[in-house]
């Protein structure tokens, strides 16, 4: 038979509120007596029938909205299997998670979504922020109002949320600077492709990017930097560009979706291997470059992870009413090569 907190409070010979306490991790017991309840409920294997607790106190469903950017970048998928998989643990507490994506990087249609999911209610967002004036506002004013903000992939400073999921972008793009390096010792000329300026995350890649270089590889020579809002397409003509360009480009550093254009760039130039490639976010196309050698590293941040923690982290601040322990809860940077697929 499961241990109840009544019992726990007995064998500690405190109250059921104290309990309760240190279960939420709340203030108010002393260090010993919080000790004595954990080692307790350690030795007896206690699991907190959270179930049972949300399905008495939500009376009504709690709709928690999640915003992505456009579904062509891979990455976004990969999000998505995560918030699926959270979603089928915690549906049973009285959540219902309504997931929408942009078809183009513009402010005005993230405000769209925010807009319809503020009119319908939805008591928590999971958003990836765009990087601009109105849209801070927009979630500052929702958060304001009462609505859960989680921030995720991209942070902005000026945003209140309850926390920010994702990896340190800056560090990043440090990690692809210093990865560029080894692959040319004696330096050579850089392409760069960034995805958005509208998006934080990839500002931070570039400006790591840069300033590692600038401090340590004064012998990478970044010639050109040039958007494609994470479309293969846009990077493939890009790509055509930088080689017809500049005849010793000898690496390329792209900061979000698309690598598959580059890719195909190198392929019918016959210019795979003798230039390096960078890229972020292990996908299938990403997969499969680093197989046929087109790539040499992919910087991975595990966005099947993101997508589950996005909810988890919902679920436990409005069902449980626990804040994250971590204000931004950091994704570590993973390195990939043909070897480690």
């Amino acid at each position: 038979m499961a241990i109840t907190i009544k019992q726990i409070a007995e064998l500690a010979n405190v109250s059921r509120g104290t309990v309760d306490k240190v279960l939420n991790n709340r203030p108010g017991v002393k260090t010993a007596t919080k000790n004595k309840i954990l080692k307790i409920i350690e030795e007896l294997d206690y699991k907190p029938n959270y179930l049972g607790k949300a399905l008495v106190q939500i009376k009504d469903t709690l709709k928690i909205g999640v915003v992505l950017t456009p579904e062509y970048n891979p990455f976004v998928h990969e999000i998505i299997h995560g918030i699926k998989r959270a979603q089928e643990e915690f549906e049973p507490f009285g959540l219902k998670i309504s997931t929408k994506m942009l078809s183009t990087l513009e402010p005005a249609e993230q405000i769209g979504i925010l807009n319809s999911f503020e009119n319908e209610k939805y008591a928590g967002i999971a958003v990836f922020p765009l990087n601009d004036e109105q849209v801070i506002q927009k979630i500052n004013l929702l958060s304001s109002n009462g609505t859960a903000i989680i921030t995720f992939n991209s942070q902005i400073e000026e945003i209140n949320d309850i926390c920010f999921i994702g990896q340190n972008h800056y560090k990043g793009g440090r990690t692809a600077a210093g990865l560029l390096h080894k692959l040319l010792p004696d330096g050579g000329d850089i392409g760069v492709i960034i995805s958005s300026q509208n998006l934080s995350c990839h500002q931070d890649r570039l400006r790591g990017f840069k300033h590692k270089i600038h401090e340590s590889y004064p012998r990478l020579n970044i010639v050109e930097i040039n958007e494609n809002q994470d479309r293969k397409e846009d990077a493939f003509k890009i790509m055509l560009k930088y080689l017809n360009t500049y005849q010793n480009l000898s690496g390329v550093y792209i900061t979000g979706g698309g690598v598959a254009g580059i890719g195909n760039a190198l392929s019918i130039t016959e210019k795979i291997g003798a230039v390096k490639v960078i890229c972020h976010d292990l996908t299938p196309d990403s997969i499969e470059l680093l197989k046929s050698k087109a790539v040499d590293f992919a910087i991975a941040q595990n966005p099947e992870l993101q997508g589950y923690l996005l909810i988890k982290s919902m679920f436990e601040y409005l069902v449980k009413k626990q804040k994250p322990l971590l204000k931004k809860i950091e994704i570590p940077i993973d390195i990939e090569t043909e070897d480690t697929i």
